[in-house]
């Protein structure tokens, strides 16, 4: 177990904890730590309508901790999410014409006719903010005060500098305003000698407060916001489900300035500052198509910097726009939910596309061992399994050549994300086919043997450092009316269903069964919404069930629901902009002008990352005898062993399969010890011919080859004992068969 820094942070966790009639809630339990793993926990008194305690939290929390790892998903920056997010507002601000329509923009989002800047449909704060740009334009500016009163927001101290070619104005704001507003840019000259209606550049605005000059990117109260989890993950921040860009050319560069058209993302320098800022690690989704190229340079970024446009190719001692920070992780995923048919998915038929031209090619990767039909729609969909799999591993070896193999695992986390639960294949197929491809073995004429190939054998925990599925829990109850009370609790009762464990406990099993971390890429409550990203009731219905204080008990009993089955990591949808998911108040009549800190939702993060773990409760535990047909231990089967059951119901039937050990027919076992150390296994089997081999792979790691003696009596007959270490806590073991088919009752761990 990684020990944390010595260095702590205090703060102060503020819970408003409700406490429902005729049930106590669960005590939180707090935990004030330095390095390792810290004093005897504290306890909050969960019957006090307004608990509070101060403590100390690590300042470095990773995976293997002994407090949650946890992050969270950011939205685009626009003008309407409610994030607050930047202290140039400009970047969460859409250039309009002056009829409303779409602007006409030059490559760096800067309007080249005459224009409208609507920086805000939800609130602003008042107070002075500066205006800079270069050109000259008319200016005006329009907002409604949220008192009713007649101030309204003006233009003062405009002055046009013809050396520089800059305007500066002072926009303001003497209440705080409300709905649309929206700067106006008339007249507009781009230099000094160029004709009317030609637009301005370089635009920025300001918040009160902040320096003018660019050195800071982001407002305070979002940074904080962010500093609650340890994770930024920016699906949304660069568009990842529309996001076209196949060559670097292609991208948003970081003089961009206002948000960014549909189906294009934000500057990737502006997410590493974000991660640099707060000292979050960053996890990064990869446009669909990107080309190798595209991937090269993303890698090198990420390493060295940039100038604006492209990626330094080594470090410098003063990059225009820095790396991520020395000791920052960064987690690499292809695209998102590229598995999702839903609208707006457009991930899902790029992937579709690319995976059936790859598929009518014999020597593809995908149809390494010839499983992939040209022609069926079965053999599409396996493509499309094995094509996402396929350029996953390829975006994890194009950062391992530019970041070097120390640094893989270690600071880049490449992460295969999967539907849920093994849904359509889509986990299982893909670590088997990585698996069966990466260690170069086919089936020749019946026979496995390994292929010389010029491609460089690896397990599949060097291609990713984890994966899995969503976590989103719903209600057994869905969220209804808030004005009836029945409902409300209803819904609080039943959240999370049972089916969250369930399907937290199916990506656990795989993924650890192939020595990767279980991770989340987004989940969470959503109540309202749908797994699928639609949502079902109207915004108001969903805001006043996350603003409920209920909310908070629920979602700490859901992350400890999470952790009992086996879940690592999980990283919460959405931080803002996003109805049913979103952090942010969302309540009609919302007044706040900053980014919100301190909802019930933020709240519930509070309690859940100044938490210890709870153990995980997934498997059987051992030293003992797990028998394989017993169903609390959660097993996973892959081939006709999922249904070939015999001996009245107490063995499973294993064979060989016809495409290597990678696709025999197996079975993954959750177990726990509760103390590291070394263990004897053995099987009792049933018809057993001489020579039959199953093997045994613990944690993704091959553990040993069991060599059966021949059964035939209709009796269990007991293996010979493989020797082999077992890590503390929770650990998957693979049995194979490689040979013949064997009948298989009982795992004897001792």
């Amino acid at each position: 177990m990684q020990a944390e820094s010595e260095k702590t942070q205090t703060m102060r966790l503020q819970t408003s904890l409700h406490r429902r009639a005729g049930a106590s809630l669960l005590a939180l339990g707090l935990v004030s730590c330095g390095g390792g793993e810290g004093p005897p926990a504290a306890t909050i008194d969960a019957s006090a309508p307004d608990a509070r305690a101060a403590v100390a939290v690590p300042s470095r929390v990773d995976v293997d901790s002994s407090w949650p790892y946890l992050g969270i998903g950011i939205n685009a920056l626009n003008y309407y999410s409610g994030a607050f997010a930047t202290a140039d507002v400009v970047r969460e601000s859409q250039f309009r014409s002056t009829s409303w329509g779409d602007a006409p923009v030059d490559a760096d989002g800067a309007p080249t006719r005459d224009a409208l800047m609507i920086f805000t449909s939800t609130r602003m704060g008042p107070g002075t903010y500066k205006l800079i740009f270069k050109g000259q334009a008319v200016l005006g500016v329009s907002g409604t005060p949220a008192d009713g009163s007649d101030q309204r927001p003006f233009i003062q101290n405009a002055v046009y500098t013809a050396a520089t070619n800059t305007t500066t104005a002072d926009v303001v704001i003497p209440v705080a305003i409300r709905d649309n507003a929206w700067l106006t840019f008339g007249s507009t000259r781009r230099t000094a000698s160029s004709a009317l209606d030609t637009g301005v550049t370089e635009v920025r605005l300001w918040r009160p407060g902040y320096p003018t000059d660019g050195s800071v990117l982001f407002t305070n109260e979002f940074l904080a916001a962010m500093k609650k989890f340890h994770v930024i993950r920016g699906m949304d921040f660069v568009a990842a489900n529309s996001n076209a860009d196949i060559t670097w050319a292609s991208r948003t560069n970081a003089r961009h300035i206002g948000a960014v058209a549909a189906g294009k993302g934000q500057p990737w320098e502006l997410l590493v500052q974000l991660a640099n800022a707060t000292g979050n690690d960053l996890w990064i989704n990869v446009p669909t198509r990107a080309d190798d190229a595209y991937l090269t340079r993303l890698a090198q970024l990420l390493r060295y910097g940039s100038d604006g446009v492209n990626p330094y190719t080594t470090a410098r001692a003063n990059p225009v726009w820095p790396p991520l920070k020395a000791g920052l992780k960064v987690y690499v995923e292809l695209g998102n939910e590229l598995w999702n048919w839903s609208p707006g998915f457009f991930g899902y038929g790029w992937s579709l596309g690319l995976a059936d031209a790859a598929r009518k090619t014999r020597a593809h990767p995908i149809n390494h061992d010839g499983a992939v039909d040209p022609t069926s729609q079965d053999g599409l969909y396996t493509a499309h399994r094995r094509w996402i799999a396929w350029r996953s591993s390829q975006v994890s070896l194009a950062f391992r050549k530019i970041h070097g193999d120390a640094a893989m695992m270690s600071t880049v986390r490449p992460i295969l994300a999967t539907q849920v639960a093994d849904g359509n294949a889509y986990m299982s197929e893909a670590l088997r086919w990585a698996e069966g491809y990466y260690s170069m073995m086919r089936t020749v004429n019946g026979q496995t043997v390994r292929i010389v190939s010029s491609v460089a054998p690896r397990k599949v925990s060097e291609l990713w450092w984890g994966g899995g599925g969503a976590a989103y829990y719903e209600s057994s109850a869905e969220p209804t009316d808030p004005a009836d009370p029945a409902q409300m609790t209803a819904f609080f009762e039943g959240l999370p269903g049972p089916q969250f464990a369930t399907r937290t406990a199916v990506d656990a099993t795989w993924m650890r069964g192939y020595g990767l971390k279980s991770v989340a890429y987004e989940g969470g409550p959503g109540p309202g919404g749908s797994p699928l990203g639609s949502a079902s009731w109207p915004g108001s219905v969903s805001a006043a069930y996350n603003a409920d204080p209920r909310m908070l008990e629920r979602m700490h009993a859901a992350h400890q629901v999470y952790q009992a089955n086996g879940g690592q990591m999980l990283n919460y949808y959405v931080y803002s902009g996003a109805g049913p998911w979103d952090f942010v108040n969302g309540l009609p009549g919302a007044t706040s002008t900053v980014s919100d800190t301190d909802t019930v939702k933020l709240q519930a993060i509070d309690a859940i990352r100044l938490t210890r773990k709870n153990s995980a409760t997934l498997g059987a535990t051992v030293p003992g005898t797990v028998w394989l047909q017993d169903p609390q231990i959660f097993r996973q089967l892959y081939g006709g062993a999922s249904g070939s059951w015999g001996y009245d119901g107490q063995a499973i039937r294993f064979g060989p399969g016809t495409r290597g050990a990678a696709f025999a027919e197996s079975i993954l076992l959750p177990v726990r010890t509760a103390a590291a150390g070394t263990y004897q296994f053995s099987l009792r089997t049933y018809d057993a011919s001489a020579g039959a081999k199953v093997e045994m792979l613990i944690n993704g790691q091959t553990a040993g080859t069991w060599t059966l003696p021949a059964s035939t009596s209709g009796q269990p007959v007991a293996s010979s004992a493989l020797s082999a270490a077992l890590p503390a806590g929770l650990s998957v073991v693979r049995l194979r068969s490689l040979n013949s088919s064997i009948w298989i009752r009982d795992l004897v761990v001792q």
